[in-house]
């Protein structure tokens, strides 16, 4: 079985949640990055204090050395040799404090030198007499002064060159993964919601499109819609509603069918009396009498006119077998004008035509009834002394051929309505008698099922410009 989406407001709210995951994971992965950046930071800071309080404790521990062996010999007393060693003492912690700090190996041997040469330093004063001369380790302690200075300055450009550069190059490591983290988060997020909203728009669009297409009286395309659990279900019931519109228009259909057949026996017979009295076969007819047969004459061929109008649109709707074959455009033009010519001739109508020799395969019959249900309805609508022109011509693959008349025109508000069975518009011309309101569903039922369309087109001159336009098969037709 296919699984179904969750209803509307769930998937919107599961998108919603979707959607925000990725902006509340950059956050908490923006959130970790500062977290280490402000570790190493504080680890950089902690180190430069160490190493700075080191260096300082270095200086002071080598004057106090210095100090101490300058007392020791100048006051010339062992007892404050106790000082010596303690200074020595100290020198020595600072150096181990020093050598345990995380250095480069440059530094770690500078720091490793400058314990060798005071470790040899001491073993010369503590060896040496009290009697002894400072002035004979002074070149020593210049030395030990010169290099605890060099190593003063090593770690300050230490701290500057590798502690500072490096929480800097953290620092802006940090700032572009934090840049490309919301960069990559936002553009999730957007695919996401973009994901999303096709999800939620598009079975909306297609309930759009079918329920357009219902009142545009296309029943035949089922319906189905894929999404949400509540559209679906939606689906479902215009699928209903469509089946159930099918079935009516069958019966509306099979009922003007039956309705035109048993009409049209006992109106025929009708005509046949009103033809017999007419001619007076019964017997001679006063004036009066025969004002009133005419009468009954006119609208006996107006009712057989609507009936042969229906069963025409249901043969049309019937969708029977296409039949095509070869024929050339011109002649079956002139064929359709000839049928009009006694019309056109009391209307005082001009015919002007631009046809180019075109040959097509298409069903003739079928096109035939169109053409002269756009014709009659331009003849219909045309004034007296009027215009009627119909032209053709091919453009590229299509085939275009357009029926124009002089006649009042369409109001542009009832272009919608204008190829439904039955609607009559309101520029009825003076003096005839009403239509069907179904000549112009007629020719567009045929030229739909010959597989062209049939449009009302603007135009800037009077009258109405319906074109007809029909695919131009590129076979070759047969000679002969």
């Amino acid at each position: 079985m296919p699984r179904h989406l969750p209803s509307f407001p769930g998937l919107l709210i599961t998108g919603f949640i979707l959607v925000v995951l990725p902006l509340l994971g950059g956050i908490i992965g923006m959130t970790y990055a500062l977290e280490q950046m402000a570790l190493e930071g504080r680890r950089s800071v902690t180190i430069s204090a160490q190493i700075t309080g080191a260096s300082r404790q270095l200086s002071e521990a080598e004057t106090a050395l210095k100090r101490a062996a300058g007392q020791y010999f100048v006051l010339e007393d062992p007892s404050l040799k106790e000082r010596l060693d303690r200074a020595h003492l100290r020198f020595t912690e600072v150096l181990d404090h020093l050598e345990s700090l995380p250095w480069s190996l440059e530094l770690a041997q500078q720091v490793v030198d400058l314990s060798r040469q005071e470790q040899r330093l001491y073993q010369q004063l503590a060896n040496a007499p009290a009697s002894g001369s400072y002035d004979t380790y002074k070149l020593e302690f210049d030395r030990l002064d010169l290099a605890t200075e060099l190593l003063s300055e090593a770690t300050t450009d230490y701290i500057r060159d590798h502690l500072v550069t490096g929480m800097n190059d953290t620092a802006s490591e940090i700032q572009s993964a934090m840049i490309y983290l919301a960069a990559g988060m936002i553009l999730l997020s957007l695919l996401l919601a973009a994901i999303f909203a096709w999800l939620l728009s598009r079975p909306v669009r297609k309930l759009s499109a079918n329920i357009r297409r219902l009142g545009q009286n296309d029943l035949e395309s089922p319906i189905n819609i894929h999404g949400p659990r509540d559209l679906e279900l939606l689906g479902q019931q215009l699928e209903w509603l469509r089946c159930r519109l099918l079935e009516l228009e069958e019966k509306k259909l099979n009922f003007f069918r039956e309705v035109s057949h048993e009409l049209k026996t006992p109106l025929t017979n009708m005509l046949e009396a009103v033809s017999l009295l007419r001619d007076e076969v019964t017997g001679p007819l006063t004036t009066q009498q025969s004002e009133v047969v005419e009468i009954m004459r006119g609208s006996a061929f107006n009712l057989r006119q609507r009936i042969e109008d229906l069963l025409r649109y249901n043969e049309a709707i019937a969708q029977a077998s296409l039949e095509p074959d070869w024929f050339e455009l011109q002649p079956l033009i002139d064929e359709i004008k000839s049928r009009f010519d006694l019309t056109l001739r009391s209307q005082q109508l001009r015919w002007e035509s631009q046809l180019e020799p075109v040959q097509l395969k298409a069903d003739r019959n079928r096109l035939s009834v169109a053409l002269e249900n756009l014709i009659s309805n331009a003849i219909r609508f045309s004034p007296k002394g009027g215009v009627l022109g119909i032209d053709a011509s091919c453009d590229g693959e299509t085939l275009r051929i357009s029926v124009r008349d002089q006649g009042p025109g369409i109001a542009e508000s009832q272009t919608e309505l204008l190829f439904q069975p039955f609607y009559k518009g309101t520029r009825q011309p003076q003096g005839t008698l009403k239509g069907s309101g179904l000549g112009l569903a007629i020719a567009k039922t045929h030229i739909e099922q010959l597989g062209g369309t049939l449009s009302l087109k603007p135009s800037a001159e009077p009258g109405a410009h319906f074109e007809i336009s029909l695919p131009n098969n590129k076979e070759t037709p047969p000679r002969g």
